[in-house]
C-alpha cells in the first residue's frame, strides 16, 4: 500500500518566478491534483521577506506546511562547484538536506540544475549498487509519450552507467507510464550492430546478455525519436540533453510557424477558427505546463527538478510528479531490479 502522508520539500527561491510560481502551485496541487487516499504535507524553504506575504494570501497552503526560513538562494547563475560549497544556507540545500535527514520524503525545485544534481548527490549520495545518477523525463511523441535519459548528469558514460540507465528507465517507465513491459532502445547513429563508440556497443552487449531483465530492442536512431515506436530511449548525458532541447526546439518553430500561417490572411484565419479544437486535441500531449519535471534517478531520495521558468500549474504538476514517484515506491523497485541484476 502506498504511504498515506507525504512530506514534499519545496525550495521557494528556485526558479525565475520564484517565490510566487512555487506558492501558487502548491495551492493549485492542493486544490486540482491532489489524491484524495493521500495527505501531503510541504516543508517549504525560502526568505521570509518574500514567502510570508503570500502566505498569508494562499490559507491552504499555510495550513498545509512549515515554513522553515533560508537566509541564503542559489543564483541561476552558479557554477554547481560553488553552490555546493558556499550556498549553505540556501533554501535548495535546506530542502535536500530534509530528505537526507527523513523530514521530507523528496524534494521539488526550479533552481539552477547542475547545483541541484551537485548539492543532491553530495547530501543523499547514490541508492546501493547505483554508479550514477541520471536524468530522466517524460517526452510526448506523435502517438504516446516515452522516458529519455540521461538528460545532463554524466557528458561521459561507460557501457556500464548505459546499462543502468536502461534499468532504471525501465523501472521508471512501467510507473509513471503505466507499462508492464516497457521497450528500451539505445539512441545510436544507425541500428547496425557496429555502429557506435565502445560504451554504446558495450551496453549493447550487456543489455542483449539480461533479456530477461529488460525488453531490450536494440538501438534507435534520433530520426525515430517522435514517432512513438520504443517506450524508453537511453544516451549519455551529452547526447540526451542535446536530442531532447533539439526536440523541444523543433516543435517550438513548427508551432510559431503554424501560428504564423493561420494569422496571414482571413481566409488562413477562418480556416484556423474551424480546425482549432481538432488541432488543440491533436497537440495537448506537447503542452509543457503538464510535463514539467525531470527526475534524478538513483540518488538515495526524491528529487524533482521542475523548469527554471515554471509557473503554478507546471510547477503543481511538478510537486504531482514527486508525490507519485515516492507514493509508488519507485526507488525501491530501482534497488530490487539492480540488486536482482547483481
Amino acid at each position: 500500500m502506498p504511504p498515506k502522508n507525504i512530506v514534499i520539500a519545496l525550495d521557494a527561491m528556485g526558479g525565475d518566478l520564484a517565490p510566487l510560481s512555487v506558492i501558487q502551485g502548491a495551492d493549485f496541487f492542493l486544490s486540482n491534483l491532489v489524491d484524495p487516499n493521500l495527505k501531503v504535507f510541504f516543508h517549504i524553504y525560502g526568505d521570509e521577506k518574500e514567502v510570508f506575504p503570500l502566505l498569508s494570501q494562499y490559507k491552504k497552503v499555510s495550513s498545509n506546511s512549515e515554513f522553515i526560513h533560508c537566509s541564503d538562494n542559489v543564483l541561476a547563475a552558479d557554477k554547481p562547484s560553488f553552490a555546493l560549497r558556499h550556498r549553505k544556507d540556501s533554501s535548495m540545500r535546506a530542502a535536500i538536506q530534509a530528505v537526507k535527514q527523513g523530514r521530507a520524503s523528496g524534494i521539488v525545485s526550479s533552481g539552477n540544475t547542475g547545483a541541484l544534481m551537485a548539492i543532491s548527490r553530495f547530501v543523499l549520495g547514490a541508492l546501493p549498487n547505483i554508479y550514477r545518477p541520471a536524468i530522466v523525463s517524460i517526452c510526448p511523441t506523435k502517438t504516446k509519450s516515452l522516458a529519455l535519459l540521461d538528460l545532463g548528469a554524466n557528458v561521459d558514460c561507460n557501457a556500464d552507467s548505459l546499462f543502468q540507465f536502461a534499468l532504471m528507465g525501465s523501472i521508471f517507465a512501467k510507473i509513471a507510464l503505466k507499462i508492464d513491459n516497457p521497450e528500451v532502445a539505445l539512441l545510436n547513429i544507425g541500428i547496425e550492430e557496429v555502429k557506435g563508440n565502445d560504451a554504446v556497443r558495450g551496453a549493447f552487449e550487456l543489455l542483449k546478455d539480461n533479456s530477461s531483465s529488460i525488453n531490450f530492442k536494440g538501438y534507435i536512431e534520433a530520426s525515430e525519436f517522435l514517432e512513438g515506436n520504443i517506450d524508453v530511449i537511453v544516451a549519455d548525458g551529452f547526447v540526451g540533453n542535446v536530442m531532447l532541447k533539439t526536440a523541444e526546439a523543433t516543435a517550438n518553430t513548427f508551432l510559431e510557424l503554424m501560428k504564423s500561417a493561420l494569422s496571414s490572411s482571413l481566409i488562413a484565419k477562418l480556416f484556423g477558427m474551424f480546425i482549432r479544437s481538432k488541432l488543440k486535441r491533436a497537440l495537448s500531449r506537447f503542452n509543457p505546463k503538464t510535463r514539467s519535471g525531470a527526475i534524478f534517478l538513483g540518488l538515495n531520495g526524491i528529487v524533482i527538478k521542475s523548469h527554471g521558468n515554471s509557473d503554478a500549474i507546471s510547477f503543481a504538476h511538478a510537486i504531482k510528479f514527486a508525490v507519485n514517484s515516492i507514493s509508488e515506491n519507485l526507488n525501491q523497485k530501482i534497488i530490487d531490479g539492480v540488486g536482482h541484476i547483481e
